[in-house]
């Protein structure tokens, strides 16, 4: 299992940097085409204007598609990030198995490592979706293309910090995986830098509120939200990979432990992003009826409703599930639940990703 969503992942961010015409980005007007055909022109529009260029784009298309995989190599990197500290205290008592304690850290660390990858292939193409979107129809794409949205043009240089802090996650984690005192902690940054640069190139940079309130809110939205789904992801491709060609009973006891530290995690995770959501949604929509007048208000019903699901899915794991851990047939049982929490969780990425492609009615 774990090979084939490797495996997946590295597929799909590559397959984003050669997208076919069927999903390239066009721009929305003949002026934003202009900005990319004058250097000068680009390098002049303000702030707000331009970190709303990536987000006039179709619905779907190289970009939303790069975005729905970078929320999802967030997920990996932030949860990994945490699973770090979870293991170290689930098997921290007397008589915890040192052994498998040792492979699902190195595990946690190689999915961290992966996540950072995919990350820096996502990030190269939203980049190539971003200047895809300035090019005259049928023009060929050329390097003085790339470097004029990327050095001429504020959004370029937010993406490049974004890129910088997934290259610090992916030195952090491959350093870590090596045995490198230091990687683990570099990992951390890169990772908590990684979602915290995020809101960089989106709504969060040209809200009505101004920046300085809705960046720092956005981006710990994004790591409440990666700590609750990252980490489930990160324990649920640990967990039953090692154990899985073990014993019964060091299964299930391997999963209770598990799950009894990470159980508390996800719940001050799933709280923050709620609360968090909340708020940046009275800042991005601005009145009661743009919730259902405008295709963004829409997105939005839809994305809180899938939050709301895998939050009751959640819920029914920590209430039914987990006081039964430890007994048998009992981590198949939360196996399967989380894999349908994760399903949710992951169409409610798609969600974001669209939401994002939108213009917020009170931005």
């Amino acid at each position: 299992m774990a090979r084939r969503m490797c495996l997946a992942l590295v597929v799909a961010a590559g397959a984003l940097l050669f997208p076919g015409q069927g999903l390239s980005a066009r721009p929305a007007t003949v002026t934003a085409h202009a900005a990319l055909a004058s250097p000068t022109l680009a390098a002049d529009i303000p702030d707000s204007e331009w970190a709303q260029d990536e987000d006039s784009a179709p619905l779907i298309d190289a970009g939303t598609l790069s975005r729905w995989l970078t929320y999802l190599a967030i997920m990996l990197l932030v949860g990994a990030a945490v699973f770090g500290p979870i293991t170290r205290r689930a098997f921290a008592g007397p008589g915890a198995g040192s052994e498998i304690a040792a492979l699902c850290r190195r595990t946690g660390l190689r999915w961290g490592l992966i996540g950072s990858l995919v990350f820096l292939l996502a990030a190269t193409g939203r980049l190539y979706a971003q200047v895809l979107a300035f090019l005259f129809p049928g023009d060929p794409l050329t390097m003085a293309d790339v470097g004029t949205i990327l050095f001429d043009t504020s959004w370029g240089a937010r993406w490049l910090v974004q890129f910088g802090a997934g290259l610090v996650a992916a030195v952090g984690f491959f350093l870590a995986r090596r045995g490198v005192r230091a990687g683990g902690s570099v990992a951390v940054i890169g990772a908590i830098a990684t979602a915290a640069t995020l809101p960089l190139t989106g709504h969060a940079v040209a809200a009505s509120w101004h920046w300085s309130i809705t960046w720092p809110l956005q981006a710990l939205h994004v790591l409440a939200g990666a700590t609750w789904l990252g980490s489930l992801l990160v324990l649920v491709l640990v967990a039953f990979g090692v154990t899985a060609g073990a014993d019964a009973e060091t299964r299930e006891r391997t999963v209770a432990d598990l799950v009894a530290v990470f159980s508390p995690v996800a719940m001050v995770g799933v709280g923050g992003a709620m609360v968090l959501g909340t708020v940046l949604s009275v800042s991005y929509v601005g009145s009661w009826p743009a919730l259902w007048q405008t295709t963004y208000g829409l997105t939005l019903l839809v994305k809180v409703a899938l939050l709301g699901m895998t939050a009751l899915l959640g819920a029914y794991n920590w209430r039914q599930l987990r006081s039964r851990l430890g007994t048998p047939g009992s981590a198949g049982r939360l196996f399967q639940s989380a894999r349908l929490e994760l399903l949710v969780g992951a169409l409610l990425l798609a969600a974001t990703a669209i939401l994002v492609a939108l213009p917020a009615p009170h931005v």
